[in-house]
């Protein structure tokens, strides 16, 4: 496994301050607790030994009496419920990753362990609960309800199958099913951030309870919030590799794959809690005027995948817009389907998201009309995400068969209708892993149907930089010019 460099990791830790099929049948006896017992606290020290010297004013203290040493910052909340063991057959599972982490990464965190009810869930205070455990288990609604507002405000909940047990893995399933009726549980893709946020771990090796040979994708799944995963859920196990150790009933991650994730989770709730605050906080613009004659109106295309990861990035856009030029943008732009009636109602698509998706014949075929009546689509992969990149490119091979994505000429109108726009920057998720000079030029790829443009596609971000919020891993546009290239685009389109 290849780890970052130190710029690299220097920039990662600022920003910190920061499904595989169950293969272990119902019904398997507890064994006890998995590991050895957590370790002792660590003892005082006396005044002085080992300290560097205190700044004034300060009160000196004798060498005889007894110094705490400073306590670290608490990120983990370790959830206690039913009998120790369910949740603590692992008992130093949290304790085990954080001293890894703080040898490999010299971060020190610590961890508490206490009941849902003892827990004040300001994800401010508290980046990341963790939910670990063997047995069949549900909430409360009043439970459920603190929960969800808990991971969209912010907040970060990872929940481990210990052992692999089916019946824990079903009641997760269950209550994010309950909590999030609308946000489903899946698969995380193999580019997500979580596998590489500081260590690169596209594959793992597995124990062999977990009958997987070799290296194989971990099986991590997670539910989104907007651009942001806000729950991930192991179903194979990760907290006995954490507690460093196998046994022959579990079905899971080896030890220094599970630590290398463990930490990689660490670093990613962390990264992404003031981006998940303030997507929170994200207003989406309201038109003030809807009679106004001269409205343009988008719609933003619904397809089987996350089509709307940035609500606040569009309507953003078209602000600027409105506010930048004479021409009258309406805010309210409507989600609708390809093969809807009203899509020859909008001169103007936008198509988004992060993972795979495939449109219907009749989607196909209704977008192929559309560009050749005149419509104009623009397309954007949101994060830079490569499962959107690959189904946008097969999708559009199979409506416009004839025609190709094609990087545009740098001297073509879109780059100066409004904004000039020669050189770029680039995010530095951007330019550390796709390697791209920043500033240089801007890459955006068309089609041309009758010789006008048709499609417009960012395979490099746009909407997070329209959102002007903190989007730590998006591989795409700093906000500025993310927003030049956004309303050239808009403007090309209305004007041609």
């Amino acid at each position: 496994m290849k780890r970052r460099t130190p710029g690299v990791v220097a920039l990662l830790l600022g920003a910190m301050f920061l499904g595989a099929e169950m293969i272990m049948a119902a019904g398997v006896p507890d064994i006890g607790p998995c590991g050895k017992p957590p370790p002792p606290k660590p003892a005082q020290r006396a005044g002085a030994e080992g300290f560097p010297p205190l700044p004034l004013p300060a009160t000196p203290q004798r060498r005889t009496e007894k110094k705490k040493p400073p306590t670290p910052p608490v990120v983990v909340i370790k959830l206690v419920t039913g009998t120790p063991l369910d949740w603590a057959t692992d008992q130093n599972d949290v304790n085990n990753l954080l001293a890894w982490m703080q040898t490999k990464l010299k971060i020190t965190f610590s961890c508490e362990e206490k009941k849902l009810s003892e827990v004040s869930l300001d994800s401010d205070r508290m980046p990341l609960l963790y939910r670990t455990g063997h047995n069949a288990f549900t909430f409360s609604e009043s439970e459920r309800q603190a929960l969800r507002d808990y991971v969209l405000k912010g907040g970060f909940i990872i929940f481990d199958a210990c052992c692999g047990r089916k019946e824990f893995a079903d009641s997760v399933r269950k209550e994010m099913a309950a909590i999030f009726p609308e946000r489903p549980l899946k698969k995380l893709e193999a580019d997500h951030p979580l596998y590489r946020c500081y260590y690169d771990v596209p594959l793992v090796q597995y124990t062999p309870a977990a009958g997987i040979s070799g290296s194989a994708p971990p099986p991590l799944e997670g539910i989104d919030i907007g651009c942001r995963t806000g729950v991930v859920f192991a179903p194979l196990d990760l907290s006995c590799g954490w507690d460093m150790h196998t046994h022959a009933t579990s079905a899971g991650v080896v030890s220094e794959d599970a630590l290398k994730l463990g930490a990689n989770l660490i670093a990613y709730a962390t990264a992404t809690k003031a981006m998940g605050h303030s997507l929170a906080e994200s207003r989406v613009f309201v038109d003030q005027d809807p009679s106004r004659a001269d409205k343009f109106r988008i719609g933003q295309v619904i397809h089987g995948g996350d089509c709307n990861p940035d609500p606040a990035g569009l309507s953003t856009l078209l602000d600027t817009v409105s506010g930048t030029s004479s021409m009258k943008v309406s805010f309210a732009t409507q989600l609708l389907k390809l093969d809807s009636a009203e899509l020859t109602t909008f001169p103007f698509l936008y198509i988004t998201g992060h993972g795979d998706f495939t449109l219907t014949q009749a989607e196909v075929s209704a977008l192929q009309r559309y560009l050749k009546a005149g419509g104009f689509l623009m397309a954007d992969a949101c994060c830079g995400r490569k499962a959107f990149d690959a189904a946008f490119r097969r999708e559009m091979a199979r409506v416009l068969p004839d025609h190709k994505l094609a990087p545009i000429d740098p001297k073509h109108p879109i780059f100066s209708v409004h904004y000039k726009v020669g050189q770029v920057n680039y995010s530095q998720a951007a330019v550390v892993q796709q390697k791209v000079a920043s500033p240089g030029p801007p890459h955006l790829e068309g089609i041309q149907v009758g010789g006008e443009l048709a499609v417009v596609y960012s395979p490099f971000d746009l909407g997070c930089g329209w959102e002007l919020k903190p989007h730590p891993y998006a591989i795409g546009y700093e906000s500025r010019d993310a927003i030049q290239l956004g309303v050239n685009i808009v403007l090309y389109a209305v004007t041609h």
